[in-house]
């Protein structure tokens, strides 16, 4: 396959991408026709699409990985791509992943913006647009970020798993009163020097129920007395913001039992 008359043999590469994806319709059917039609339009034979289903912003991408080990077998000479942010977020993720793929006689096309990475133009192109999807992937992040912020603040529910004693309610964060005490008994007994384990001892003695109706175990107890939000304060962005769900105990109280 190294002879520049070979015959192109394609896959096609999509992933889905949600704030994309609601923004401009652009999920993995219309991410996959596009690949199809642009094959069929260069007499292109696609060999297989590779489809990413994680959205979001996971770096773990199972079938660009698979891609990428199948380049090294030389059953296709070019990977269509719909655009240049279905690769990478930044410009050295996106080299990195040509730079693999030339490495091994295999070219790269992205539909949507007419790019051929084959010709030194579309190579050069490739490197600007690759900066632009970055700068634009920051822009979503930063809003992103900010929004989660100011609706901490404000005492909404920002998403993702809810400690013990708390539950979500019309999206807004509220105290389950009964876990709350036990919650209150956890680190009232951890501040007057009891043990971890003897704190999940008493618990599973006293038949407590978990959030999921298991064993307390020596663990779970360590991670709810580090854990700040039962303090009335949440975590953005590497800093703990005062939020407007209840506490549960106070930060004399944390303090102490951190010392501990």
């Amino acid at each position: 396959m190294k002879d520049k008359e070979r015959v192109p043999v394609g896959v096609g590469y999509i992933r889905v991408s949600q704030e994309r994806s609601v923004k401009n319709g652009y999920g993995l059917q219309a991410q996959g026709v596009a690949v199809e039609e642009y094959a069929a339009f260069r007499g292109i034979r696609l060999f297989h699409v590779y489809k990413e289903s994680q959205s979001g912003y996971d770096r773990e991408r199972p079938e660009l990985d698979k891609m990428l080990g199948h380049a090294t077998e030389g059953k296709f000479n070019v990977v269509i791509f719909p655009s240049i942010d279905r690769v990478a977020r930044s410009v050295k993720d996106v080299i990195e992943i040509e730079t693999h793929l030339r490495k091994h006689n295999i070219d790269i096309i992205f539909v949507r913006e007419g790019i051929d990475t084959s010709t030194p133009v579309g190579e050069l192109f490739r490197n600007v647009m690759a900066s632009i999807a970055q700068f634009e992937g920051r822009l979503i992040y930063d809003r992103l970020s900010k929004g989660k912020h100011r609706k901490a603040l404000e005492g909404g529910y920002t998403g993702g798993w809810l400690p013990y004693g708390y539950r979500e309610e019309g999206g807004r964060v509220i105290v389950v009163k009964g876990e709350a005490r036990v919650i209150e008994q956890i680190f009232q007994w951890r501040s007057k020097g009891w043990s971890l384990q003897w704190i999940c001892d008493k618990l599973n003695k006293g038949k407590v129920p978990t959030k999921r109706n298991g064993a307390w175990h020596v663990s779970t107890i360590q991670g709810m007395l580090g854990n700040r939000f039962y303090t009335g304060r949440v975590e953005v962005e590497g800093e703990f913001i005062r939020a407007q769900h209840d506490a549960i105990i106070s930060d004399l109280l944390f303090e102490k039992c951190q010392e501990i």
